[in-house]
């Protein structure tokens, strides 16, 4: 992504919560369209970096009525009374959010009567939150999923320019199909990083000592903040069950050979990421599974 002289699909951008999410929209925004103006609201998490946002309010109504896209960067469970007060405001913008499940936002935005609304999830962050982690460069070659709300086709073909002009990859798809696949590629993970971690406490004396680079990875997830992913998994709970579920029925059971179990499971495994990555285009970095 780099900076460009284009014309900006939004020229004032709203965003409500700057922290780690909407705080890198802000950047990324900036940096691509150096003459685009941002507003936000304060960040609870401190001060917020130089130059991302021209000025901040916290009146979310005066927000949305002086600009063109609104961004939600907030938990779910907060979004509903934002948009009822962005909908009494009477704001023409375009508004989207950026919640890790859709099902009850896109119904929360239905029942508000926003009149152009498209759900959205950048795939995307990581396991600090706030603003100062917020970085311009966060959504390059990410994932950005699209759900289809209450916006036509002009706004929603303007605001899927905006997403890729950000240097992410737009997938539209619908709000069921989006969260049972995130509860498998993204709630599933946490669940298990979180259980890997504290299962590891057994060996706290030495673990640290002899723990290599994989471990690691496999437990980054693990100081993620405990509000928000219970919020999430709360949201999607229905289908974060049936991926654990899944999961633990690959698991080895209590009397089998978990020499020859490994051997069966890491050649399907193989098999299955090579399927994933031929499907991404044969990354094998940042995004590949």
């Amino acid at each position: 992504m780099t900076r460009g002289t284009a014309e900006p699909p939004f020229r004032r951008i709203g965003i409500v919560g700057t922290g780690l999410i909407g705080g890198s929209i802000a950047l990324a925004a900036r940096r691509r369209w150096p003459g685009v103006e941002v507003v936000g609201t304060p960040s609870r998490s401190g001060p917020l970096p130089e130059g991302m946002l021209d000025r901040t309010t916290a009146d979310v109504a005066e927000l949305s009525l002086t600009s063109d896209l609104v961004v939600l960067a907030v938990p779910v469970p907060v979004m509903p009374g934002l948009m009822r007060t962005i909908a009494a405001s009477g704001s023409a913008a375009l508004v989207t959010d950026v919640g890790s499940t859709k099902r009850g936002v896109m119904r929360a935005a239905n029942e508000a009567g926003l009149p152009a609304f498209v759900g959205g999830h950048p795939m995307a962050g990581g396991e600090k939150p706030g603003a100062s982690e917020a970085r311009a460069d966060l959504f390059v070659g990410r994932p950005w999923l699209l759900i289809e709300g209450s916006a036509g086709p002009e706004l929603r073909e303007r605001f899927e320019q905006f997403v890729r002009a950000l240097g992410a990859v737009t997938h539209w798809m619908d709000a069921a199909a989006h969260d049972r696949a995130v509860a498998y590629v993204s709630h599933l993970p946490q669940v298990v990083a979180a259980a890997l971690m504290n299962a590891a406490e057994a060996v706290a004396a030495t673990g640290p000592h002899v723990a290599g680079k994989a471990f690691g990875e496999m437990t980054r997830l693990a100081s993620s903040p405990p509000d928000l992913w219970q919020g999430i998994c709360t949201e999607n709970a229905d289908f974060v069950r049936e991926a654990l579920q899944t999961f633990l029925a690959q698991l080895p059971g209590a009397g089998e050979d978990v020499g020859a179990w490994i051997n069966d499971a890491l050649q399907r495994s193989g098999q299955a990421r090579g399927r994933w990555l031929a499907r991404q285009g044969g990354t094998t970095g940042d995004r590949g599974v």
